[in-house]
């Protein structure tokens, strides 16, 4: 009948007409129909599987971990989780028909339209560079992304840097205090910042003035809502490494944004 499973003779006879078919393909082609393959049947079945579990899981903004480098406000699991994948998924050009019907699939069960500016994937880790870091055990120094979260260490008692070359724990205080002077450069870099004209860039020379000579708006050097991200990613910092004092001076500038 036409609703019962096909026999083992004929899914037999159809994987041999599929060897069939691959063996006429240079290798290079049968690759190409594996990966669109995996991605139309395989990843598209599991994908619609595990996005109807985390929707009736629900979650709100509490399901996400908050690390120092945690920027965006994700309220989400679903559909982070779609974008995350989506991403990984577009940078192969060979699959972009497939990912393109599985993003229409996806987004359509989350019920997020495919166009929304919801469905733009942003990183959501941020990064925030500490460069020549000193090591007192290997002497060297190291660039070191501060947001990246070492793993978890039981023999430490507090949350520490670790050296990427011996893998010994930095100096926290040392590198508290160059922290803190670059909170406070920040700020002052900020609020000596000079005006310009949004259409001729020319920096604005007459004091207190709203408009620059041309009658247009100004704008500034370092925008309000980059110095903003910059000091509160340093406060989260602050708070995840237990920085007294980093977190002081950074809430302090903070408090004077509200």
């Amino acid at each position: 009948s036409k609703g019962a499973t096909d026999s083992p003779i004929s899914v037999t006879k159809a994987n041999e007409e599929d060897g069939e078919n691959s063996a006429l393909l240079s290798p290079q082609e049968q690759l190409l129909a594996y990966k669109k393959k995996m991605i139309s049947k395989h990843f598209a079945h599991y994908l619609t599987r595990v996005v109807a579990e985390l929707i009736d899981e629900g979650g709100d903004s509490e399901s996400f971990p908050q690390l120092p480098g945690s920027h965006l406000h994700l309220a989400n699991p679903a559909l982070e989780f779609v974008k995350n994948v989506l991403v990984i998924l577009d940078l192969d050009p060979d699959v972009k028909q497939e990912v393109i019907y599985l993003k229409k699939s996806l987004f359509a069960q989350i019920g997020i339209q495919e166009y929304s500016s919801a469905t733009q994937w942003k990183n959501p880790a941020a990064a925030f560079v500490l460069p020549d870091v000193y090591c007192m055990e290997c002497h060297e120094c190291y660039d070191v992304d501060l947001c990246a979260t070492p793993p978890d260490d039981k023999e430490l008692s507090s949350k520490q840097w670790l050296c990427g070359g011996c893998n010994s724990p930095y100096d926290t205080d040392q590198m508290e205090r160059r922290l803190v002077d670059i909170v406070q450069r920040k700020c002052m870099r900020y609020q000596l910042q000079d005006l310009r004209c949004t259409k001729t860039q020319q920096v604005a020379v007459r004091a207190m003035a709203r408009t620059s000579d041309r009658a247009e708006a100004l704008k500034l050097d370092i925008p309000r809502e980059e110095f903003y991200g910059q000091i509160s990613i340093l406060r989260n910092l602050a708070e995840y490494y237990e920085l007294e004092w980093l977190l002081e001076t950074a809430d302090g500038v903070l408090k004077g944004f509200v």
